[in-house]
Order: structure tokens, then sequence, then C-alpha cells
């Protein structure tokens, strides 16, 4: 390597060196730093997305205690002791005493059945009953809004009672989740 380098220039030398140390810098770079590069890139995003689920299950937990007292507070709604049928029985002798406080006459009512989710069961009432709009406006109020029952109203249909104007019928679908 010698012998060929003194038959050389200064100026090819200058370039035969400096071409040895491109090619030497670049194989390091194609070997060594690009990897690395790449790898350091791959842990950053990482790092990213783990801070991001981190700050989510934070904050998670920062409501954790409000959930906890929510869960306190609404469990003794929806966890029986009762079965199924005490359970409906007193949601339709509810049902009953609200139509009456809210001047609706109840014309049918009857459990529908239980829908098992797994977790929590869903009882189902049918109800059909007669009255004014404002009538109807309160006692679908009453029903969202109790605190002693916590039911819902699923599916209600609302149609004029014939011949009589300002007279509604009113057919309704209402639910009450369990937990056993």
């Amino acid at each position: 390597m010698r012998h060929i380098l003194k038959n050389m220039s200064k100026r090819e030398s200058s370039i035969a060196y400096a071409t040895v140390l491109i090619v030497i810098v670049s194989a390091l770079y194609v070997l060594i730093l690009e990897p690395i590069a790449r790898e350091w890139q791959a842990l950053n995003f990482e790092m990213r997305s783990k801070a991001v689920t981190l700050k989510k299950d934070l904050a998670i937990l920062a409501e954790r205690k409000a959930l906890e007292s929510d869960y306190s507070k609404f469990s003794k709604y929806v966890k029986s002791e009762k079965n199924e049928e005490e359970t409906a029985a007193e949601i339709l002798s509810y049902l009953e005493d609200l139509s009456r406080s809210d001047s609706c006459l109840i014309l049918n009512i009857k459990p529908v059945g239980t829908k098992d989710h797994g977790k929590y069961k869903e009882i189902m009432v049918d109800l059909s009953s007669e009255g004014s709009l404002s009538q109807f406006t309160k006692f679908l109020y009453d029903i969202e809004n109790t605190k002693s029952a916590i039911l819902k109203v699923r599916h209600f249909v609302l149609t004029s009672k014939a011949g009589q104007e300002g007279a509604l019928r009113g057919s309704f679908i209402i639910s009450k989740i369990i937990i056993e």
C-alpha cells in the first residue's frame, strides 16, 4: 500500500486518503449510527405512547374516589336481595302510586320479562295509560328522576284519543337494572 502511495503525487494521495476516509465514515454511519438512531426513535415513540397511556390511567385513578362514592350512593338502588318477581311487583306498585299522584289513568300494566346482560339484569314493564300532555310530561319526568327506584323509560308512544280533544293515550316500556 505504501508503494502505491509513494508513486502518487501529493494531490493524488490526499484524494486517496479522503476517499478512504469517506468510505470508512459511510460504513460507520450505515452499520453503526443509523441502526442506533432507528432504535432510539422507536424507543422514543414507545416512551411517548406509554406516557399518554399513563396520563389517561392517572386521570382515571384521580376519579376513582368520586366513582366509588357514586357507586356506593347508587348501588343500594340497583342491588337487590329480592327475586325478580318481587322486584317487578315493587316496580308495578311504584308506577301505580306515581300515576295516581300525577293523575294519569293506568289502563294496563304488566311485567314484560327480564333481560340478562351477564353482570346485571334489566326488568322490563309494559304500561298503557291515558292523560293529558302535562300529566304525561310530569309522569315521565317523575319516572326518570326518581331517587328511590332508578327507572328508565326505554320506549314510549303517545297517540291522541279518538273523539276527545287534549286526551292522549300512552304506551311505555319502562326498565330497572338490578345487580345481584
